[in-house]
């Protein structure tokens, strides 16, 4: 008797349900109008228990997707049993509708499963998106095979029609196809990946809950195989149907996920927030004070008012926090004692190391100053080496020259070919790979103005073509210096040349008096004479050929 008090709810429901199992075996007895009676209470205390569990639902547990799953395996529940007295109580003369209805049945018969399924994976994955996309895949399959199920009049891969038969599926006129065993298969694949799931995160948690969930999966195979084997085959009464058990232990499986928290659980909240030691309250949309817990906060109303806003400090060392919750706020305190000592530490020992920080920060501007400059050097002693033989030739030739001389506006146009190189070689040097972007003009820039001073030695040169190229730093330093060296080589008999880059390297078409020898060059250079047009190819390092 205690344990019918202290759970009356429960018992109450589940003396309902072994009155609609008697209900159900007074079906069979007295006349044709108590029958429709006894039956008739029967699916309306079904529905009104379903219901009323749906209903709990929504009270007991919090609004997530969880709540969501559960609320629609109640439908699919109650879609059942409507559907199932809709048939044999409704439809008593036409074929088309009772076999669409036996359809329908599948949908509760695979979805609620389905949201076993999803419930489980919720549980075991949370708010994770991984979760969500399983949960999603498993929802469109189960859908999928559904409507496999209710298209069969096109195809009758579920239930085949006997030839010669009509198709009735209340007599012997059908066979089985091959997709209504794929539709069991991919329920019964549901439930056992389902309980698997359950029972890895139960068993983490509470050992008691793993037991009760063997029992009740026990008492479901053993039900379904005795009304299978015994009792549907020889027709005999009994107080409970096949769907009503597979409904009612699905939602004993759900109720036991629910009562061992597994699922967030709203009951007796007041109760488990009041025993909290930590400094909070609850309030509604007015700031009225709905629940606190047993350490009080001490804020004042105009205090909380404030604290929707930003954070408020009740003292030095308390700082009230605010969150807005559905229908109101919660509040709570956090002391800042230890936060305010490790300030009062870091400050005196801030006092401390700010001078030595000092030193160190001119010591860094000082080290930064040096490696600048060494870089700088380094790079002028690259400029240096680079065009230090240029500048000797420059040197050389402005020595030697006479203005009044014949070979003077030679000698200064060569003079002009090379004061261009060093420039554009210069350019280059203070280059990096870091600062020449992906595609650039460098290498076309230098080739044009070499060209452009060429033009004071009487040589019509140009550069044609793509402008732009991403070729790494070396490769445009080593076909510059590899152009000039050709340049100089047959400068003095050129009196034409155009230059154009390609995606491998440069090439130059030149009209010269002769061949001329090419010294050693930094890259390899390809030369090919036709009708007195010399063709040179300067690939760079790695350039494919065309």
């Amino acid at each position: 008797m205690k344990v019918i008090l202290n759970h009356k709810i429960s018992s109450v429901f589940i003396t309902l349900f072994l009155l609609a199992g008697v209900c159900n075996l007074l079906t069979r007895t007295g006349s044709m109008m108590f029958r429709a009676l006894m039956f008739s209470c029967n699916l309306m205390i079904f529905i009104g228990l379903i219901v009323f569990w749906a209903d709990t639902i929504r009270t007991r547990l919090l609004p997530t997707r969880t709540r969501s799953y559960i609320f629609f395996a109640a439908a699919l529940m109650l879609t059942y049993i409507i559907a199932r007295g809709f048939k044999y109580r409704a439809v008593t003369s036409s074929d088309i509708i009772s076999r669409h209805i036996t359809y329908f049945y599948f949908l509760p018969i695979i979805m609620v499963p389905t949201m076993l399924l999803t419930t489980a994976l919720s549980l075991l994955f949370g708010e994770k998106n991984r979760g969500r996309k399983r949960e999603r895949a498993v929802i469109f399959s189960s859908l999928a095979v559904f409507l496999l199920v209710m298209t069969n009049d096109l195809h009758h891969l579920v239930y085949r029609p006997v030839e010669g038969n009509a198709f009735d599926l209340d007599s012997s006129s059908y066979s089985w196809g091959p997709a209504f065993f794929a539709a069991y298969a991919w329920v019964i694949l549901t439930l056992l990946i389902a309980l698997a799931i359950l029972f890895n995160v139960v068993g983490r948690k509470k050992k008691n809950v793993v037991v009760a969930l063997v029992w009740i999966i026990g008492f479901w195979i053993v039900s379904v195989a005795g009304m299978t084997l015994f009792l549907e085959k020889h027709d005999s009464i009994r107080m409970y149907n096949k769907p009503e058990i597979d409904v009612f232990v699905l939602l004993l499986i759900f109720e036991c996920c629910i009562r061992s928290r597994l699922i967030p659980y709203n009951q007796n909240h007041g109760n488990f927030f009041k025993k909290f030691r930590l400094p909070a309250l609850i309030t509604d949309a007015d700031l009225n004070v709905v629940h606190k817990t047993v350490a009080p906060i001490g804020a004042t109303r105009v205090q909380l008012q404030e604290c929707k806003d930003h954070p408020v400090y009740l003292d030095e060392e308390t700082r009230l926090m605010c969150m807005p919750i559905p229908a109101g706020y919660a509040f709570w305190t956090e002391n800042e004692h230890e936060l305010l000592e490790k300030r009062r530490s870091l400050a005196e020992a801030n006092e401390i190391l700010n001078e030595e920080n000092d030193l160190i920060a001119v010591e860094n501007h000082l080290r930064e100053q040096k490696a600048r400059l060494d870089a700088q050097n380094q790079v002028y002693a690259r400029i240096a080496a680079a065009i230090r033989p240029k500048q000797k030739r420059i040197e050389t030739l402005l020595m030697d020259i006479d203005p009044e001389d014949s070979s003077f506006g030679e000698a200064l146009g060569k003079v002009c070919v090379l004061n261009a190189y060093s420039k554009r070689k210069t350019n280059l040097l203070l280059l990096s790979e870091e600062t020449l972007t992906g595609r650039n003009r460098e290498l076309y820039l230098a080739l044009s103005e070499s060209c452009r001073f060429m033009k004071c030695c009487g040589i019509e040169a140009a550069t044609v073509g793509e402008e732009y190229s991403d070729m790494p730093l070396s490769d445009l330093n080593d076909l510059y210096d590899t152009f000039e060296m050709v340049v100089e080589a047959y400068l003095p008999v050129l009196t034409g040349m155009t230059v154009s880059i390609l995606p491998e390297g440069i090439r130059i078409a030149a009209e010269a008096k002769e061949e001329r020898e090419i010294p050693e060059t930094v890259l390899p250079v390809e030369v090919k004479e036709s009708d007195g047009v010399f063709f040179f190819t300067i690939r760079r390092k790695g350039g494919e050929s065309t």
